[in-house]
């Protein structure tokens, strides 16, 4: 399991800081556009250059996946990968977005590593690293994620977000997508479902009807909850938790008012349990948000609180999540006996950074 976290994690955490740029800069100069009469071209170019660099995001985290995995030459198939699965380049397939950025990821990667494995002609020594093994794994790389990861991968991508707007334009079912968008936050806490989710919102982002900001503001249960409910959960039922957990505590319930999700990760690596409790408490707050068309174009935990549209209704959609997450957290993990846990610990750490909208 440790071959597939370590390398998603890495690539989730290079990624980061290039979604925060493009989210908070479409995020602001939408607003600002939204607030004048006239278009300012400042104010367009940033918008135009965020969703650019938006467009990235997938070859950055295909690109540090491979890294995690085989160093720095698997970087460059790593990224032509992830290109490859935001903007697909045959006629009739579709963006895989990031689930096909993971698939690029590991696929660069394990080619590196066994290509550098493999014993070449002597002659071919003195170039295996810097031409042979980057043309090979790159071209393999792109017509894997060209043709059979764009058209199988790519249509489910296709299918998730195409049912999601389908379900937005639909307000009898407002609290169900709300429910679903919350809950996919919530499951891989970061991951590729998180980043879905996140690919829905900026594709109605620009909807006249405002629905971007509903949809927007939907994902916060999911993004928020997580690491509130297992740090309060931590505090609330100690026999529960082992040490490092709740010496955790107060960071990580600080970490889920800012909505930083990963968090949550080390509670949910030592016992998974706590992923369905913390889904099921994001799709009750999630149900709530949307259901009560609450609105936001604030970004990342509390900092989304000031631009709603009802604040009210966002605390209590927050609150409820959590409630609901810790009220199931407390009843129906089991006590742990921490020496005994404690010495089959593995104290590898993770590399893992923020996690925001």
């Amino acid at each position: 399991m440790k071959k597939i976290q370590k390398p998603l994690m890495t690539g989730v955490s290079y990624m980061l800081p290039l979604i925060v740029f493009a989210g908070i800069t479409i995020a602001v100069t939408n607003m600002i556009g939204q607030s004048v009469s006239k278009d300012i071209a400042w104010v367009n170019l940033m918008n135009g250059f965020a969703w650019k660099m938006m467009g990235l995001i997938p070859a950055i985290m295909a690109a540090f996946i491979a890294y995690a995995i085989s160093d720095k030459l698997a970087i460059a198939p790593g990224f032509l990968g992830g290109y490859l699965a935001s903007m697909p380049v045959v006629e009739g397939t579709k963006a895989s977005g990031f689930l096909g950025a993971a698939v690029a990821g590991f696929l660069a990667g394990y080619l590196v590593f066994y290509l550098k494995k493999m014993k070449f002609p002597s002659v071919l020594d003195a170039i295996k690293a810097t031409l042979v093994i980057p043309v090979v794994a790159g071209a393999v790389t792109y017509f894997v994620m060209a043709y059979p990861v764009a058209y199988t991968v790519g249509w489910l991508n296709n299918a998730i977000i195409s049912n999601l707007i389908l379900l937005s334009k639909m307000p009898q079912y407002a609290f169900l997508l709300g429910a679903i968008l919350s809950a996919m936050c919530a499951f891989d806490m970061g991951g590729p479902l998180n980043k879905i989710a996140i690919t829905f919102v900026f594709a109605v982002w620009n909807d006249p009807s405002g629905i971007g900001f509903v949809v927007n503001a939907a994902l916060f249960p999911g993004i928020m909850v997580p690491a509130l409910a297992v740090g309060i959960s931590a505090l609330i039922a100690k026999k529960k938790f082992i040490k490092m957990e709740k010496d955790m505590a107060i960071s990580t319930i600080l970490s889920g008012l800012v909505g930083i999700t990963e968090a949550t990760l080390p509670y949910a690596f030592r016992d998974p349990r706590v992923i369905p409790f913390n889904v099921i408490g994001s799709a009750v707050g999630g149900a709530i948000m949307m259901g009560a068309g609450v609105a936001t174009a604030g970004v990342s935990g509390v900092f989304g609180l000031p631009m709603a549209n009802n604040h009210m209704i966002f605390i209590l959609a927050v609150l409820a999540g959590v409630g609901v997450s810790v009220a199931l957290q407390v009843l129906f993990k089991k006590d742990v006996d921490e020496n005994a846990l404690a010495q089959g610990t593995d104290e590898e750490d993770i590399d893992i950074d923020i996690a925001t909208w």
